[in-house]
């Protein structure tokens, strides 16, 4: 690390262990009183005020596609399971519950936050917080000195940190969170414990209705490189521009017989992409549709081209059970994953831009495809 770097650590580490202690001295006596203190109401304040803030707004980008958040949980119970040995299995077995995981925390974070605004039953939120933040605090820390997981998934796509700017910002907000911690005893709900408890439970609600349909529907907010808008054709270097997706991600490995690979124009005019990362674990009835509308766009002018992870065993069953005639190229499966939170899922590109994309619970109708692309 450079030397700001480590000076920001020493100073987080620093204020942690001092708050630390003052936690320590304030417990042991029950309640703190700092009303002695001119600037106690407003520090208290600010760090409502802060935390709260800042837990609504990391919960929310969690929220909007706890997929991704879900993936990243599933990397860190992999790596905890390689680095741990003996507890190999038991890392494992939370593999299959990450997508509820991730869902629930990040719908928790949000009730969290409006439980800390409103101070709403303050000593048990205060502790809840605490080990939210803990929680962080650990898989940030443990990808800061391993360097085991570039990525904490702390704030999703939205605001992607580099594992030491992750495990400072939790001890910070720790260090910020203390003086909440040590009044919490004396906050007082607003406008009263009944209301603010009805507002907390409503914020979980919503939270979890909106994390739910992003699921089912895409995320509203596409913070990820294959946004709408971007070009594919852009990538002709290693790095890629500046908000593009990496130029090494994009090279579709077709078979020979379908789509020569190098092909000139290969998102020439209007092009379809049906990304079904493994076919043998697609919905039966969305494959099926995903056929349909394939096969009505035979004829038009919208190329129809399939992208998968499978081999070549599993994509000859897809294709003999749901009468799939369409070419396919192979990718990575996490590049395939990042394009479309959908399995199967849908882009349309003109000249290579991404113009739409869809879930396929929304799959468009050959109407709306024809009208998109201009016909």
């Amino acid at each position: 690390m450079s030397s700001y770097q480590w000076t920001g650590l020493v100073f987080a580490l620093v204020g942690v262990i001092t708050s630390a202690v003052l936690a320590v001295e304030g417990t042991r006596r029950k309640t703190l009183n700092l009303d002695h203190l001119p600037i106690s109401s407003i520090l208290i304040l600010v760090s409502r005020l802060m935390v709260g803030v800042l837990f609504v707004y990391s919960g929310f980008v969690k929220a909007n596609d706890y997929l991704g958040f879900a993936y990243k949980l599933e990397e860190y119970f992999y790596v905890f399971g390689e680095h741990f040995p003996p507890l190999k299995g038991f890392f494992h077995l939370f593999i299959p519950a990450a997508g509820g995981l991730a869902w629930f925390i990040s719908v928790f974070e949000i009730a969290l936050a409006f439980a800390i605004l409103l101070g709403w039953r303050m000593p048990l939120t205060a502790w809840l917080s605490l080990l939210m933040m803990v929680f962080f605090t650990v898989l940030t820390g443990y990808s800061h000195f391993t360097g085991a997981v570039t990525d904490c998934g702390c704030f999703g796509d939205a605001l992607p940190l580099k594992p030491w700017e992750s495990f400072v910002k939790d001890l910070i907000l720790m260090t910020m969170f203390i003086p909440l911690f040590l009044v919490r005893k004396s906050v007082r709900a607003f406008p009263s414990d009944r209301i603010a408890g009805i507002l907390t439970g409503l914020s979980f609600l919503v939270a979890g209705f909106y994390s739910w349909y992003c699921h089912e529907h895409l995320p509203r907010i596409d913070y990820r490189a294959y946004k709408v808008g971007v070009d594919l054709n852009i990538c002709t270097t290693e790095i890629g521009p500046e908000g593009y997706p990496p130029c090494k991600d994009w090279y579709p490995d077709f078979s020979p017989e379908e789509f020569p690979m190098g092909e000139p124009g290969l998102f020439e005019g209007h092009t379809l992409l049906i990304i079904t990362n493994d076919v043998s674990e697609a919905p039966a009835e969305a494959a099926r549709k995903s056929a349909d509308l394939a096969g009505k766009l035979e004829n038009s002018h919208v190329k129809v081209i399939g992208a998968t992870s499978s081999g070549d065993d599993a994509l000859q069953a897809y294709r003999t059970t749901y009468g799939v005639k369409y070419p396919f190229c192979f990718m990575d499966e996490t590049v395939l994953k990042t394009v479309v939170r959908s399995h199967p899922g849908y882009v349309l590109l003109a000249e290579g831009v991404i113009v739409k994309k869809w879930h396929h619970n929304d799959t468009p109708s050959y109407e709306e495809i024809m009208q998109l692309s201009g016909q």
